[in-house]
């Protein structure tokens, strides 16, 4: 298989004897897009605008905080804050102008404008924003390789199955990306690895569970000690 740039990372994670390569994938996205929001790039007057408007999640901004760039995350949550301000300046102006009449009439009874914007800033990312669009370009990528390289449908027959949000993601882009006997095919190779590696997890959980019974204790732990992780 001759391997482009775009394709080292999927390959890559597909080679590993892990439990989801989606999930690795992610994992390593997180790392790097971390890395990149927390160097120079918090600097750049474009990339401050963008975090100014969106923000970060709380996994973001805890993961960010305990990264140590202490300098870096408050010049973007300043920034950040003093936009949040100004919104709040405005809604609020509004909602105290509007009186008595506005805040008991009938159209006020439905979501407030505060509600909806408390809603936006918590649901928002700029991580997980870069975070999606890479992931999209990864999902692309596997069909890719899919069409034109036999050898990366063994890599998949082969694999320890996905977790069940990226199984069922990889299913749904199958049905949009493949005609009838593409999706075919891929479904019965992808199918049946899932449920064979999730009643092996099944049966690893059984035999870490009886491992503490101390009439087990002496026997070998097989595959199972990493079986809650």
């Amino acid at each position: 298989m001759k391997e482009k740039i775009y394709t080292i990372p999927v390959n890559e994670a597909f080679d590993t004897s892990c439990e989801c390569p989606l999930c690795e994938l992610d994992k390593k996205l997180d790392a790097e897009i971390l890395d990149y929001i927390l160097g120079p790039s918090y600097m750049e007057e474009d990339i401050r605008e963008e975090t100014n408007k969106i923000g970060f999640c709380k996994y973001h901004y805890d993961k960010m905080f305990n990264a140590r760039n202490h300098l870096g995350v408050a010049l973007m949550v300043s920034t950040h804050l003093k936009s949040i301000n100004k919104e709040l300046d405005n809604i609020l102006k509004s909602e105290v102008q509007g009186g008595k009449e506005r805040r008991f009439s009938k159209k006020s009874q439905g979501k407030h404008p505060l509600a909806d914007y408390e809603e936006h800033i918590s649901s928002s990312c700029y991580a997980c924003k870069r975070m999606e669009n890479r992931m999209n370009s990864y999902i692309e990528t596997i069909f890719y390789l899919l069409k034109r390289e036999p050898e990366f449908k063994q890599k998949i027959a082969e694999c320890n199955g996905f977790c069940l949000k990226h199984f069922s993601q990889l299913l749904s882009e199958a049905r949009k990306r493949m005609n009838e006997t593409e999706f075919k095919e891929f479904a019965n190779i992808i199918i049946p690895l899932q449920q064979e590696n999730m009643a092996r997890l099944d049966e690893e959980l059984d035999w870490f569970i009886k491992k503490f019974d101390y009439r087990f204790q002496d026997e070998p732990w097989k595959n199972s000690k990493d079986a809650l992780e």
